[in-house]
């Protein structure tokens, strides 16, 4: 079980290019939450996240983790956080097998390859990822959530790419992590019909 975290964003305003986005933004969530992000393109999901990572500057408002400013205690956070962008943000020119245990250099091969087992990828194990559909590399950056020992999970449309068998494998995973305490922030357009969340809607 994961200890009690907090997240909250007060007010939040970005500025991207000439607009400003996210309107003021706020929300709370805790361990056990998942906070599904929604919105029409170019409302701000992903630069939402990439605010909350510190890679965007933020015009005003205010995040805090566990009570304290993210301005002040990001690294904290980020020791807590896995994040999952949009783009897998794997090597292409490594294997399935090689990309894993360099996210995971702990976890023994045994484990991984009972992941990839689980998410249909057991025969492409040492299969470069550029010979590799979308769907598959979708798959090999999902794995990390089954490696990964993070409380919080920051996931950039996760669904993209991938058939209902896996989505529905997803959202049990989704919901054991919750359950566990774990929170997750989740980016999509797809509906949740199998899971409790709370709904924030951003406006373009």
């Amino acid at each position: 079980m994961h200890s009690v975290a907090t997240l909250t964003i007060s007010d939040l305003w970005v500025e991207r290019g000439e607009s400003d986005l996210l309107n003021g933004l706020s929300f709370s969530a805790r361990s056990g939450d998942l906070v599904h992000i929604t919105g029409v393109n170019g409302a701000g999901k992903s630069t939402f996240f990439k605010a909350l990572l510190g890679l965007l500057p933020i015009l005003s408002g205010s995040m805090t983790f566990n009570g304290e400013s993210l301005a002040q205690g990001r690294h904290r956070f980020l020791n807590n956080v896995l994040y999952i962008a949009h783009s897998a943000g794997l090597n292409s020119a490594l294997s399935v097998l090689e990309n894993l245990r360099w996210y995971a250099p702990d976890c023994t091969r045994d484990k991984i390859e009972q992941v990839l087992t689980r998410l249909s990828l057991a025969a492409f194990s040492e299969t470069q990822l550029q010979a590799l559909s979308a769907g598959q590399v979708r798959r090999v950056a999902l794995a990390r959530l089954w490696l990964s020992e993070k409380q919080i999970w920051l996931l950039d449309e996760p669904f993209t790419a991938l058939d209902q068998t896996l989505i529905g494998l997803l959202e049990e995973k989704m919901a054991a992590h919750v359950a566990s305490g774990g929170m997750i922030i989740l980016a999509s357009h797809l509906p949740l019909a199998n899971l409790p969340y709370l709904q924030v809607e951003l406006s373009s």
